[in-house]
């Protein structure tokens, strides 16, 4: 059937979407391999791993070096971050990401990202004009010590703009996959001093200069 076929057609388009993950460590050796397996995981299955390292003196070098030999990790490049706290980090890793991706995804090192995370992303991204900045978030499952699950971040009923941003934070870092287009603003924004929350700045950023944010 027509409708069959294009479907599958538009299905492997977005696979070959190429998504960057930036990954910022901190001293997180005790849940980095968790993280990173559940990024192996993922049921999109284009992306490499960026890591911007912010000093750690705990294990987490060794480990992502063990890693980086491992074909299916796809660690790309291992960059030693500005040493200026977690804002900074992420801030210059989407200044100093490669430039060849379609689409890139910040990461926490302590996370468990659902197996759909990053195909959900690029499908509403992959509707969006490539020139217009575009950012998309979502909601993060909250978990104890053990990864069961106690509830959910809080559900925002405003709707995404310039004016919402200028009052309330809607976009987890550890959520947010963009486009080239929104890392390219964010890049030429620098790392701002007094920035306190990446993630609420690239939300300011990306709807004060018309972008769209999902």
């Amino acid at each position: 059937m027509p409708g069959m076929v294009a479907a599958s057609e538009t299905g492997g388009a977005l696979q070959a979407k190429r998504v960057a993950i930036l990954l910022c460590t901190y001293n997180g050796s005790r849940f980095l391999e968790e993280q990173l397996a559940s990024i192996c995981a993922q049921d999109h299955a284009n992306w490499t791993i960026e890591v911007s390292d912010d000093g750690s003196t705990d294990d987490t070098k060794a480990i992502i070096g063990a890693l980086q030999a491992s074909a299916s990790m796809r660690i790309s490049a291992v960059k030693a971050g500005p040493a200026r706290g977690f804002v900074a980090n992420f801030l210059s890793s989407a200044q100093n990401a490669s430039d060849s991706a379609d689409y890139y995804a910040f990461s926490d090192q302590d996370d468990l990202w659902e197996k759909d995370k990053l195909s959900r992303a690029v499908a509403w991204l992959d509707t969006i004009d490539p020139a217009i900045p575009a950012l998309y978030c979502s909601r993060t499952r909250l978990v104890d010590a053990s990864n069961r699950e106690i509830g959910l971040s809080q559900l925002f009923s405003k709707p995404p703009s310039f004016a919402n941003a200028l009052v309330q934070s809607i976009a987890g870092g550890n959520t947010l996959v963009f486009n080239q287009a929104a890392r390219r603003l964010l890049a030429d924004a620098g790392v701002a001093d007094g920035v306190v929350s990446h993630d609420w700045w690239f939300y300011l950023l990306v709807t004060g200069c018309g972008g769209r944010v999902h």
